[in-house]
């Protein structure tokens, strides 16, 4: 695998654009993994070119996507349930290397993050010939882009409840959920990422190691339940 290593986020851009197989190298913990989905013939390393940093910008947290899991669970300004998210990744020594970004970019249809910023309706700051900022969803429906995500934005003060069902914390998730007041959203392993109840309960969702598609479709509305009473708890 070919190593594109570049001095500025333009750079690193220009060079994603000229090689379509090239990706983004952050931490790394799911690019470098064996039989990992996301496959490129050569990487673009960004972490030394995105400042890490976890701060209130207004009424919203930035979070640079460099940022770790365990920096992440380290904040004190991060709030509960983006934590929790955090946590559904049990191993310590991914932790210590997965980012933010990352876990974002691959879309991962058992994504620890994505359904609970969802939640939030986070921001991405991205970055292609200059910052802007863009909503998470469109990004998900839109299936990623050749931009470069920079961070992350959340109100806080939104609250968000989630839930991940999978047969032991280290095992892939069959569903994972988050319900707020900007609606219900769900990732489910092999299947897709949802933006409502109904969505997730029309679609095709397939069988496989983490369950039945009966079995999905029975966790994915039962935590809709759940989680509604513990939203208006």
């Amino acid at each position: 695998m070919e190593l594109i290593k570049k001095s500025s986020l333009c750079e690193c851009v220009k060079a994603k654009k000229e090689n379509l197989n090239a990706i983004y190298l952050a931490g790394g913990t799911e690019a470098l993994r064996l039989n990992s989905p996301v496959k490129g013939d050569s990487v673009i390393p960004i972490s030394s070119l995105i400042e890490k940093k976890i701060e209130a910008k207004g009424d919203d947290i930035f979070i640079s996507s460099t940022v770790t899991f365990s920096e992440l669970l380290a904040s004190s300004i991060v709030p509960k349930s983006l934590k929790e998210a955090c946590k559904y990744l049990s191993s310590r020594a991914l932790k210590n290397a997965a980012t933010i970004g990352g876990n974002i970019a691959s879309l991962r249809f058992d994504s620890y993050l994505i359904p609970t910023l969802l939640a939030y309706d986070a921001k991405l700051v991205v970055f292609s010939s200059e910052e802007k900022v863009c909503s998470l969803k469109k990004y998900v429906e839109k299936g990623s882009c050749s931009c470069l995500i920079v961070g992350i934005l959340i109100n806080p003060l939104v609250k968000v409840v989630n839930k991940r069902e999978s047969l032991t914390s280290s095992t892939h998730a069959a569903v994972t959920s988050a319900l707020s007041e900007n609606g219900y959203f769900c990732a489910v392993s092999n299947s897709g990422i949802f933006f409502s109840l109904e969505q997730a309960m029309s679609s095709d969702i397939k069988s496989d190691i983490t369950g039945s598609s009966e079995y999905k479709k029975y966790l994915i509305k039962e935590n809709y339940e759940i989680l509604k009473e513990a939203l208006n708890g």
